[in-house]
C-alpha cells in the first residue's frame, strides 16, 4: 500500500531544502540529530509516499531522470531495484546474510559503470543476484574476490576513517562530516558500517556522476510498503545531500554512536574460464579526478 504523504510544516520543509541546496558545508560543522524525520514520518525517498519532498507525484514523466525519480530537483534523485537479499528465490543457505557482499558488489559495479545515468533497476537487480552462492566475504575479511558481470575482482578492504556520529567539531573523535570530507580526497568507493548496519557509497567525477549511497537492507516500513523490500541508489551532486541521506538511513536517535568507513579498491582478475568478458561493460576512460 502506498501512502499518501503526511503534511509537514512549512517552515521545517523551507529549513530542510536549506540545508540540501547549500553548495557546500560552510556553516554546518557536523551532522545534528535534528535532521532525523519524526518516529511516525517517512525518509523524503520513501515509496510509502506519493509525492517528493517538493510535492510533485511520483511517476510523472517530469519527475523522472533516464530511470531515477527525482526527490529534489538537481540535488537528489533514487533509483529502486526489485529484488532483496531476503527474497524466498534465495538458497536458505545464503538468504538475508549476504548483505556486505552486495555493498562490496555494489562498489566493484560502480567501477564499471562510472556514470551514474547508466545504471538501471536491472543492474540493482543484478548485484543482489550476484550473491546468490556464498562467496565467503565475512564481516573482518579485508582481502575478498568477488564475481560481477562475468568480471572476477580482488577487492581490497581497508580502515580509513572512524569517528562517532554527531560528534561535535571541538570534539577529539571525528563525526560523519569531517570523515567523509577526509575520505572523498583519498578514495572513490567505500562502505560505512555503523552498529549491525553497512552502506555502500561513492563518487563519480565523469558526466552524469556525483556521488551515490547503495543500500539494499531496508524492509518493510520506513522505506517500503508492508512485508516488501529491494535495494535502491540514491545519487546527490553535493556531499551535504550524501551525509543527509546517511544520517536519515541509519536514524540514530542518540549520540556517541561508533562509526567506521572502510575504503574498497580492486583489481580485475583474469577470468576464470579463460574467456573474455564480451559481455561486461567497457570502462568510461576518461580520468577520474578525486573530488574537493
Amino acid at each position: 500500500m502506498v501512502h499518501h504523504q503526511k503534511s509537514e510544516d512549512p517552515a521545517a520543509i523551507a529549513g530542510l531544502m536549506k540545508l540540501l541546496k547549500q553548495p557546500a558545508s560552510q556553516t554546518v560543522r557536523s551532522e545534528s540529530m535534528t535532521w532525523l524525520v519524526p518516529g511516525n514520518s517517512s525518509p523524503i525517498w520513501s515509496r510509502r509516499l506519493r509525492y517528493n519532498l517538493e510535492g510533485r507525484p511520483r511517476h510523472q514523466s517530469d519527475t523522472r531522470w533516464r530511470e531515477f525519480d527525482v526527490e529534489i530537483e538537481n540535488r537528489l534523485w533514487s533509483m529502486w531495484g526489485g529484488l532483496h537479499p531476503r527474497a524466498p528465490w534465495f538458497d536458505s543457505r545464503v538468504r538475508g546474510r549476504q548483505s556486505l557482499g552486495c555493498y562490496v558488489v555494489a562498489c566493484c559495479a560502480a567501477s564499471i559503470f562510472r556514470r551514474l545515468g547508466d545504471w538501471t533497476s536491472k543492474l540493482l537487480d543484478a548485484i543482489v543476484y550476484s550473491q546468490r552462492w556464498d562467496q565467503n566475504l565475512g564481516p573482518d575479511e579485508m582481502s575478498v574476490q568477488c564475481d560481477f558481470q562475468d568480471i572476477h575482482f580482488l577487492v581490497q578492504m581497508e580502515l580509513v576513517a572512524f569517528g562517532h556520529v554527531y560528534s561535535a567539531p571541538a570534539s577529539s573523535s571525528m563525526s560523519l562530516l569531517e570523515a567523509l570530507s577526509y575520505f572523498f580526497t583519498r578514495f572513490q568507493w567505500g562502505i560505512l558500517e555503523c552498529q549491525e548496519r553497512r552502506l555502500a557509497f561513492g563518487f563519480s567525477s565523469s558526466h552524469d556522476g556525483g556521488y551515490f549511497l547503495y543500500d539494499c537492507s531496508e524492509w518493510d516500513k520506513p522505506i517500503f510498503p508492508d512485508g516488501m523490500g529491494a535495494s535502491y541508489l540514491l545519487r546527490a551532486r553535493q556531499l551535504m545531500v550524501l551525509l543527509y541521506c546517511m544520517v536519515v538511513t541509519l536514524n540514530l536517535r542518540c549520540k556517541k554512536v561508533g562509526f567506521r568507513l572502510y575504503n574498497v579498491d580492486m583489481v580485475r582478475l583474469p577470468s576464470r574460464n579463460g574467456s573474455s568478458s564480451s559481455g561486461a561493460r567497457k570502462d568510461n576512460e576518461e580520468a577520474e579526478a578525486k573530488p574537493t
